[in-house]
């Protein structure tokens, strides 16, 4: 079994791995998509905080911005669509 993205395989999961887990889990596939998923769904929970909080005064101060809006996805796009965003590459380039 192969864990990949866009289309490169980044780790491969063989058959003695998965019977290694099944000795201390009942359904050790379902349990490596969970913990996979959780830990990808986390960081992206940790930035979403971090992002917001460096960028709300912002958009408080912004005249284009009239309101926020309270879903994570849409606060994404609002933040990520200002000319003064700026993501971990750019600051690094700074």
């Amino acid at each position: 079994m192969q864990v990949k993205l866009d289309d490169e395989v980044l780790f491969e999961i063989d058959e003695r791995m998965v019977k290694l887990l099944a000795h201390d889990l009942l359904d050790p596939i379902a349990e490596i998509k969970r913990r996979l998923r959780y830990i990808i769904e986390h960081k992206c929970d940790q930035t979403f905080d971090r992002m917001h909080k460096e960028y709300k005064d912002k958009l408080d101060q912004d005249p284009d911005v009239k309101m926020l809006p309270k879903g994570k996805a849409e606060m994404c796009d609002l933040i990520m669509s200002r000319p003064y965003y700026c993501n971990r590459a750019d600051r690094e380039s700074k």
